[in-house]
Order: C-alpha cells, then sequence, then structure tokens
C-alpha cells in the first residue's frame, strides 16, 4: 500500500512539474515572439492620433444598394504599438460588423518600410504566430506571410455569421497586436464601426 501512494504522489508531482515547465515554455515563446515582431520595426514617425467615434465616416463607407462596405485599411498609421497597427488601432479595438451576404472591399495600404499585409482569418486565429489562410474566398491581400510595402485592394464575401479578424499576416505580427476585429452577422442588420473614445 506505501509503496502505491508514494507511485501515485510521484506521478502527480511530476504532472505538475511538467505543467510548470509547459506554461514556462509558453510564457516564453510568447515573449520572444513579441520581442521578434518588434525588432527593426522602426516607428513611423507619424505622431496621428489614433482615430475616436468622430471620424467613423472616414474608415468605412456603405453601398446598401450594391451591399459592398469599403474600408480603408492603413498599416502603420501611426506609432500605437509600435506600429503595429490598422488605422491606429490594434488587438481588437477597432470593430467592423458587416452582415452576412454582404461584400467587403478592402484598400489596403502600408504606410512602413517593413513588409505588413491584411487577411481575414476567425479571430482566435489572430492570437497566433502565424495566421493561417484566409477564411473567405480572397479574403487577403497577395500571399500575405511576405507581406507588402505598396497598396493592394481586395474584394470578397461574407458568407458565414462569427467573429473575425483582419489581421497582418506576416509571422508573428498577429500575434504582437497588429489586427482589429470583423464581426459577420445575421442578415438585415446594417454595417457599422465602432471606434474607443479614450485614445489608445
Amino acid at each position: 500500500m506505501n509503496q502505491i501512494l508514494r507511485k501515485l504522489v510521484s506521478q502527480s508531482l511530476c504532472g505538475v512539474l511538467l505543467f510548470c515547465l509547459t506554461f514556462k515554455t509558453t510564457q516564453n515563446v510568447n515573449l520572444c515572439a513579441d520581442e521578434a515582431a518588434h525588432k527593426d520595426h522602426p516607428l513611423s514617425g507619424r505622431k496621428n492620433p489614433s482615430p475616436g467615434p468622430d471620424d467613423i465616416d472616414k474608415f468605412i463607407r456603405v453601398d446598401r444598394i450594391a451591399k459592398t462596405v469599403f474600408i480603408p485599411l492603413a498599416a502603420t498609421f501611426n506609432d500605437a504599438n509600435h506600429g503595429m497597427n490598422f488605422n491606429g488601432h490594434y488587438k481588437g479595438r477597432a470593430i467592423y460588423s458587416v452582415p452576412k451576404g454582404w461584400k467587403v472591399t478592402i484598400h489596403f495600404k502600408n504606410m512602413s518600410p517593413v513588409p505588413h499585409s491584411a487577411v481575414v482569418v476567425e479571430q482566435v486565429m489572430a492570437r497566433k504566430l502565424q495566421v493561417g489562410e484566409p477564411y473567405f474566398d480572397g479574403a487577403s491581400t497577395t500571399d500575405p506571410m511576405k507581406g507588402l510595402k505598396k497598396d493592394e485592394e481586395f474584394t470578397f464575401v461574407v458568407d458565414d455569421i462569427g467573429k473575425f479578424a483582419i489581421a497582418c499576416g506576416f509571422p508573428a505580427h498577429s500575434a504582437s497586436g497588429h489586427w482589429i476585429a470583423l464581426n459577420v452577422t445575421k442578415e438585415g442588420e446594417t454595417p457599422s464601426l465602432k471606434l474607443p473614445a479614450s485614445p489608445l
């Protein structure tokens, strides 16, 4: 009986130790990813304030007849989050909502010498080192893992309801916060954009 108890205690301690080591390793990986993403990323030098509620009309245009939403998307709009932002926002703090079945046209512009891109993925993927393929057909810039140093426009149809992200597809960028939210709502609702009132 004593041998059995000792064996059970030993196994439990090993399990706790393994969990602690795994947790510590995960923390280190996330920290390294964040440092790697920001390494050699020059601040843009642009002191533009991040847009707030009064600026919404500048960052979304709705064509109700064509059922299309137009989104201008600037990577490194300003220095927020070390330049890892879209239109001055990051970590999902800007929230676009588009009804299912509508088209979305994104005009992407990279304002940084560092490669950036845009790809629409499920929101849970935005926190990964590599965000993967676009969820909707055509919902990304060309070769998002390599990034762009130019402008590009792409159009796609949101045909599934859910929580998504417009993320930078360059490895580790999205994991460091370079993403904003895109929620696909039920049919019949009105497209919208929510921006935080307080500066970032």
